[in-house]
């Protein structure tokens, strides 16, 4: 018996399910897409759903070990306030969330940058019941989540991506893509929800937490990996974001 036939055996599942509006979702087709994760949750917050991605996303081995959780039990405090808010803010209003960049946990213990959608769900007589949502990583080849509009800088952000270990310009970015600052910067804005300079700073803090968990470099090493040759301002930098020192990154997640 597969993981997904032993979850859509699980009664709470089942019920679940058979409320559903049909052809709102296909749940396993997402399994075919590793580089999303995917989950779905009921009004409760509950986890009643998850792709295999997303089990390897939190450190599980299977799909058991996360439904019929919340993101209280996976996540760091600091992100699941915003994680709840989201969902609060689909569940009263009933309006989906598209690609909202923001910080996800990944196996390693640490964060990254996803592009994250949600929608509202509703059972077989329009009552809201649940939530659907997906993210995938920022700055992947193959473009983001919809909408397609996204796609016209993927490669934008990949390119960002590449080059954390050096001072990335904004003005450099807008050449390489043709376009003048002003139209990249009001793209940014439109689609990523943030400006192109926020954007490289969230690109090398995400980077560095990756090899502060995973690396045996020095905090100081780490910083000037991702082009900070000032190991003050990268400690300031990543406060800003992380609201904790670098050390305290690496002392708190290695820790978990």
């Amino acid at each position: 018996m597969t993981e997904i036939e032993g979850i859509s055996g699980n009664p709470r599942v089942v019920e679940f399910l058979e409320k559903l509006q049909p052809g709102q979702i296909a749940p396993v087709l997402f399994q075919a897409m590793p580089d999303v994760i995917f989950w779905i949750k009921d009004k409760e917050g509950i986890i009643i759903f998850v792709n295999d991605a997303f089990v390897r996303e939190m450190g599980k081995r299977t799909a058991s070990e996360v439904v019929g959780k919340t993101d209280r039990d996976l996540s760091p405090s600091e992100l699941v306030a915003i994680y709840e808010a989201d969902d609060l803010h689909v569940m009263t209003t009933g309006e989906a969330i598209w690609n909202k960049t923001e910080l996800i946990s990944n196996s390693s213990g640490g964060v990254e940058w996803r592009a994250t959608s949600k929608v509202p769900l509703y059972d077989r007589e329009g009552v809201l019941i649940g939530t659907a949502g997906l993210a995938r990583k920022v700055g992947v080849d193959e473009g983001l989540p919809v909408p397609t509009q996204h796609r016209d800088i993927a490669s934008i952000i990949g390119a960002i991506y590449k080059t954390v270990d050096r001072d990335v310009k904004v003005s450099d970015l807008a050449e390489a893509a043709g376009m003048s600052v002003s139209t990249l910067e009001r793209t940014f804005k439109e689609h990523m929800g943030t400006t192109p300079k926020q954007f490289i700073i969230q690109a090398k803090i995400s980077t560095a937490c990756e090899r502060l968990l995973g690396s045996q470099m020095s905090v100081k090493e780490v910083g000037a990996s991702v082009g900070y040759t000032d190991h003050a301002n990268f400690t300031r930098g990543f406060r800003k974001i992380m609201n904790m020192s670098p050390t305290e990154y690496r002392r708190s997640y290695k820790r978990k």
